[in-house]
């Protein structure tokens, strides 16, 4: 996929399948997300579907296979690529050298266009097969817009070079624009080359989780020795022996944990110091490695609700194009005078050149991708790209206390990072909660200590999911943290629901983002990651649309009465690429 209306194009094919419940694509993970009834549907049909609009997809073998097949195809893909983009770059210069530095000699006209050639077809066939595999099947894209203005830059010129005596019989000069043909194609490529260089990083969060999967199958039962240096190859529990494990790719915690005879243990985590043995309980798919890697790739192939605008606007972006392209050389026909044809031509290669719908498809799940993966990094799983963005609007959290505040064991002794936890969460300017089951006298001790002054002891399932739905009524924008079964419904009711990962699976399961470390200092650091998200969301959309919106005229030629410059297609083309490159980079800060 090239662009926003890519996305559209496959993720209306996958919708309009029968079975399928829903989908979502993502441009700048190249997956799908799709929700389907195994029983009317299955992987080999959606892919048949895909196909059908012009694409295809990986649906076969196991996740890790279909993660190793992508990322092949992905290697392959961007080896050509760049390989294309060196020739490319190559003889557009020598092309540029040449047409602008030497002055005119024999056949000069014939070099440029043997010059030119191999990087129209044999460096730009992409655009070419792309932009005519869309076309056969009714629809269009970036790469539709790109092989329309190398056609028509390369062909004017053949044209002129041919048949100049068409223009000379009317005091014209033929001008040749070779250079612009082969320039647009060199700086589009190295665009994309860049842009999937960004990509790339984007996701090295969930390239790194997966480094962390033992690399030999290993069965429940199984008695493992482990030694120093070595990481632990399955989901278990320590039979004898100890040593310090760093934990931290799950967690976030930068501190190694004590292990000593019956903790448990999780694949990928680090022994550091003491050897081990360890009885295998699960492994493959059934790890929490596993799990983690599951939830990580979901959220970042889900959709921030902000992106429903982009979609409306990229299934109309490239047909509007080429109308106001067409428009351009139009209106240069009838009021450009003598040469307004050749500035007609050139306006309108310019418009299809430097129109990037790119940037569009790209603003939004970029952001989602580096925060999903910045989150797990710190041991915070975010189910979601809609919680994410609901993360940024809370302005109320309620907090349980035993579990989230506290350890959660008898006693119940208050966690070493809550008293920090609350007074960041009072400074982001939210208003603090505090609810439990407890005896009226534990409660207050624990609020007293962390300077919380809302809170409400002896309250049942039933009150907490009250107390929820009260504030939501007062216009705040909920959050809930809880470990418990008791916790649940408070949790599905809330705006936004948080489970402590050392709670039960029914408390994570309605959670829309998990502590992995069970640290309340994390809520806050999931609270200012979801703002910067959202900060970095609006700049890349305000970027894209503003560019788009900027562009366009000037590339029309709206400026020329008044300035008499026009924008050269050159020109055009880098800023087309390097609009894509800002929005991925910018996304990138958030790593």
């Amino acid at each position: 996929m090239g662009c926003a209306a890519c996305v559209a194009r496959v993720e209306s094919a996958l919708k309009n399948a029968k079975g399928v419940c829903s989908a979502q694509v993502s441009l700048a993970s190249n997956s799908a997300l799709v929700e389907y009834d195994a029983s009317v549907t299955s992987p080999g049909e959606l892919r048949q579907a895909v196909k059908d609009a012009g694409y295809d997809m990986l649906t076969e073998g196991s996740e890790d296979e279909a993660d190793l097949e992508a990322e092949a195809a992905r290697a392959a893909a961007f080896s050509k690529l760049r390989k294309d983009t060196v020739i490319a770059l190559a003889l557009a210069a020598l092309v540029m050298v040449i047409g602008m530095g030497f002055k005119p000699f024999p056949y000069k006209g014939y070099v440029l266009w043997a010059l030119a050639t191999p990087v129209v077809f044999w460096c730009g066939l992409r655009f070419f097969k792309a932009g005519f595999t869309a076309l056969r099947h009714g629809s269009a894209n970036m790469d539709t817009l790109v092989a329309l203005s190398i056609s028509i830059s390369y062909l004017f010129s053949v044209f002129n070079l041919l048949f100049p005596s068409v223009w000379t019989s009317r005091g014209l000069t033929p001008h040749l624009y070779f250079e612009s043909s082969t320039m647009i194609v060199a700086f589009i490529l190295l665009g994309r080359l860049l842009e999937e260089r960004a990509k790339h990083s984007t996701t090295a969060a969930i390239r790194g989780l997966m480094d962390l999967q033992p690399v030999r199958a290993v069965q429940p039962g199984e008695v493992l020795p482990v030694k120093p240096g070595e990481r632990i190859p399955a989901d278990g529990t320590v039979l004898d022996g100890s040593s310090e494990v760093d934990e931290s790719m799950l967690t976030g915690e930068s501190a190694p944990v004590l292990k000593q005879k019956g903790d448990k243990v999780y694949t990928g985590t680090m022994n550091k110091s003491g050897i081990i043995n360890v009885k295998a309980e699960k492994s493959g798919k059934d790890t929490i490695l596993s799990a983690i890697i599951r939830m990580v790739r979901e959220a970042q192939g889900t959709k921030a609700p902000v992106q429903n605008l982009v979609d409306k606007v990229a299934a109309v972006f490239v047909p509007v194009i080429i109308g106001i392209s067409v428009l351009t050389l139009v209106c240069w026909c009838i009021f450009g005078g003598s040469d307004g044809v050749t500035l007609g031509l050139l306006s309108m290669v310019t418009v299809l050149v430097i129109a990037c719908p790119c940037s569009l498809g790209l603003a939004t799940p970029t952001a989602i991708i580096a925060a999903v993966g910045n989150g797990a990094s710190k041991g915070i799983l975010i189910k979601d790209a809609e919680s994410l963005q609901t993360a940024a609007k809370v302005n109320a959290i309620v907090l349980d206390k035993t579990g989230t505040l506290t350890e959660g064991f008898p006693a119940d002794k208050l966690r070493s990072t809550s008293v920090q936890a609350v007074k960041q969460l009072k400074e982001a300017g939210i208003e603090v909660h505090l609810l439990s089951g407890d005896k009226p006298e534990a409660v207050k001790k624990v609020a007293d200590e962390c300077g919380i002054t809302l809170y409400r002891s002896g309250v049942f399932p039933g009150d907490k999911l009250d107390y929820v739905k009260r504030l939501q009524a007062e216009g705040k924008v909920v959050a809930m943290t809880g470990d418990g079964i008791n916790d649940s419904a408070a949790l599905a009711q809330a705006d936004l629901s948080i489970a402590m990962g050392g709670g039960s699976d029914i408390a994570i399961n309605a959670a829309q983002a998990t502590i992995v470390s069970a640290d309340p200092s994390r809520i806050s650091i999931l609270i200012q990651l979801s703002k910067r998200t959202v900060r970095i969301i609006r700049e890349n959309l305000f970027w894209a649309f503003f560019y788009n919106l900027l562009a366009v005229p000037l590339a029309a030629g709206v400026l020329y009465p008044f300035t008499g410059c026009l924008l050269n297609p050159m020109v055009a083309a880098a800023c087309m690429a390097l609009s894509s490159i800002c929005v991925v980079t910018n996304s990138l800060r958030l790593r």
